[in-house]
């Protein structure tokens, strides 16, 4: 090999990140994408010939060749913190004398604030030594999270090598800069077209799918997702001071990496609080979410002085938009029928633009709903999203009644099977209780092989459709008598998917007990109460034979939902389910207990945790109870042992204090595991 091979891969792939840079950066293109398809051709042929000229920063690296099998846990060097929320111009008004009150700064001297736009992604850390790209990590639960290397890698908007133009810029040997993943509008609605033509279930929103995209084994699925990224901080450095956060920005940019255009140096307050309300009125125009800005003090000698509590700075603030609302009218409503056969009432609606998306129907939860907020057919009402995915009626605008409305009667038999309904214990739902009802059977199909479930992945709601029309598919058991000569002649399957399909239900039968028990549609019992049975029976024939008084003896676990399970274990037609499932091989035992210690010291004993822990974090909190024997669970009743208290609990404490539940700080838990 000669020098000149070596120098024209070199050069190749300067101009190739140059061209990436102008392109995913800038957003300024300078040549043609055949152009640039043929320099990378070119860089691809050359490292075939030579392998040993391959480098892990080259552009032809960016997408790796076999799936991981796990993402493994990274601490991060510094917390990454939560941000505080505030709704209102008052409270921002509250932060800035907040923060002169602290610093013991006039409260007529004007503070300077960086203001960003808060997008609506997935915070991930980059760590780069010596201008090499080395890590990336998502945030977790602050102190670490997952090491998703791989997946970043595929964004050709973040440099696998450092470089700059500027003279002065020098690269530091390590770096660690923060920012927010996100999939944009245009790449969300493609994504979703996609998976509706497939049969797979539609993402809620941007965020669900970022995040997803960026939790996929597969970095080559990932690739062509189209993740993009700004970066908003420097989480670590060493070498180098600044004196303020816009600094920081401008040396991140330096490097080639996206940060936000809209990001705004604001002189005081009151400047903040016309940048925040301009953007809640043009945050629409954007092709990616916003939920709100994020209001940053620019002097870090004033990060370092006001420094942070256990759960987030107190130089910054996030400004949350309120919930986008619209106007719209009920054209009619219908009710659809759930894998247990509740009734659930839907509003078809006139389209509005809602939040970014357009909207023509809504959930009207159950019939007391409608009742108690007198909903009618051609009403108008005011929508708005729960929690910006959700589309609800807020109320319903009687001032515009023309006295055409019609009152809506509840249905007295299922709109599918025609079979009658009855209220539920709780009198508040309609419930069909044919277990052959088709549309039953279609909703318990899909929940059975939904992710949370036996996650059997190219089994969804389109094709579950045409196998039930069909004949092959009478219910979730007939699952595994499926073969490949049933789906390759289906509309939209093929060879290559049907043999996908056929391998993802060979290798659901191996999921564990909860997986199951989660699958099986009971009533009342979703995925935490499945894990929660799970650890208290071995086998699903041992949960089978639980009695009503047995299961209200497991915490979490109330009348209700202990009614729920006897009952479906003693339906005929669940019966004949599962003993159909347990002959197609189907595993109904737990695969493997929870490493515990010898000799559990907690055993039996339940422990809640409030507040934020010094020492550990949550979930480490939770492994060291869990392996001497404790359960953790999520709220405070007569029967919790143990409460475990941090800094700024809830009102978990005053519960406990009511229920004289032994309340522990870190100190005396850490003691308690020692003795």
């Amino acid at each position: 090999m000669t020098s000149t091979i070596k120098e024209k891969v070199e050069q190749l792939r300067e101009t190739i990140r140059y061209h990436d840079r102008k392109y995913y950066v800038e957003n300024n293109p300078e040549i043609t994408d055949y152009e640039y398809d043929q320099l990378l051709k070119e860089l691809r042929h050359l490292e075939k010939l030579h392998h040993e000229l391959i480098t892990p920063d080259s552009p032809t690296q960016r997408v790796g060749g076999e799936p991981l099998t796990q993402f493994p846990t990274v601490e991060h060097k510094l917390p990454m913190l939560s941000i505080d929320n505030t709704y209102s111009d008052e409270e921002l008004k509250e932060f800035d004398h907040r923060i002169k009150r602290m610093a013991e700064i006039d409260a007529h001297k004007d503070i300077e604030y960086v203001v960003e736009l808060k997008i609506d992604g997935v915070a991930i850390a980059l760590w780069y030594e010596n201008g090499l790209f080395v890590r990336g990590a998502t945030r977790g639960d602050g102190f670490k999270g997952d090491d998703v290397t791989a997946n970043l890698r595929t964004i050709h908007q973040i440099p696998l090598k450092l470089e700059t133009s500027a003279k002065k810029q020098k690269i530091p040997s390590i770096l660690e800069i923060r920012g927010e993943i996100y999939l944009p509008n245009k790449e969300f609605q493609r994504l979703n077209e996609e998976r509706e033509e497939t049969g797979e279930l539609q993402f809620a929103n941007p965020r669900n799918a970022a995040a997803g995209s960026l939790k996929l084994l597969d970095p080559r699925i990932t690739a062509k997702r189209h993740l993009c990224i700004f970066t908003y901080a420097i989480g670590y450095l060493e070498g180098m001071d600044f004196k303020t956060h816009m600094q920081c920005l401008n040396f991140i940019r330096g490097f080639g990496l996206p940060v936000n255009p809209h990001t705004r140096l604001c002189k005081n307050v009151e400047e903040v609080i016309r940048y925040c309300s301009e953007w809640d009125k043009r945050r629409r125009e954007l092709d990616y979410m916003v939920d709100g800005m994020v209001v940053k003090v620019n002097s870090l000698a004033l990060h370092d002085q006001l420094g942070a509590t256990s759960k987030s700075p107190r130089w910054v603030i996030s400004y949350k938009f309120q919930p986008e609302q619209a106007v719209t009218k009920i054209e009619q409503i219908v009710v659809q029928v759930g894998k247990t056969g509740t009734l659930t009432p839907v509003a078809n609606l006139t389209p509005v633009s809602l939040a970014g998306t357009t909207v023509s129907r809504a959930t009207l939860h159950n019939f007391d709903e409608i009742h108690r907020k007198d909903i009618r057919v051609g009403d108008h009402v005011v929508l708005q999203k729960a929690g910006e995915i959700i589309p609800q009626v807020v109320t319903v605008l009687k001032e515009k009644r023309k006295g055409t409305e019609t009152p809506f009667t509840e249905p007295s038999i299922c709109p599918e099977c025609k079979e009658k309904v009855v209220r539920d214990d709780t009198e508040v739902y309609l419930r069909c209780h044919n277990p052959f009802c088709q549309a039953q059977v279609k909703r318990r199909i899909q929940y059975f092989a939904s992710r949370d479930a036996m996650d059997i992945e190219g089994l969804g709601p389109a094709l579950v459709e045409q196998l039930v029309d069909k004949g092959f598919l009478k219910d979730y058991s007939d699952i595994y008598n499926l073969k490949y000569g049933d789906l390759v002649n289906l509309e939209r399957m093929g060879e290559k998917s049907s043999s996908n399909l056929i391998h993802a239900i060979e290798e659901s039968k191996k999921r564990d007990l909860d997986r199951l028990i989660c699958a099986l549609g009971i009533h009342n019992v979703g995925s935490h109460t499945a894990e929660v049975l799970a650890e208290h029976y071995d086998s699903l024939d041992e949960l089978a034979k639980a009695t009503q008084v047995e299961l209200e003896g497991i915490y979490e676990i109330g009348p209700v939902v202990a009614k729920s399970i006897v009952d479906f274990f003693q339906n005929k037609h669940t019966q004949v389910l599962i003993e159909k499932l347990k002959a197609d091989g189907v595993n109904t035992k737990k695969l493997a207990t929870q490493k515990t210690a010898k000799n559990p010291k907690f055993f039996g004993k339940s422990f809640v945790i409030t507040g934020t822990l010094k020492k550990y974090s949550r979930k480490e909190a939770e492994t060291l109870i869990k392996y001497l024997g404790g359960r953790v669970i999520s709220s405070v009743s007569k029967k919790t042992d143990y409460l475990v208290v941090g800094e700024d609990p809830g009102s978990k404490l005053d519960k406990a204090k009511e229920f004289n539940v032994h309340i522990l700080d870190e100190e005396a838990l850490e003691k308690m595991t020692l003795d």
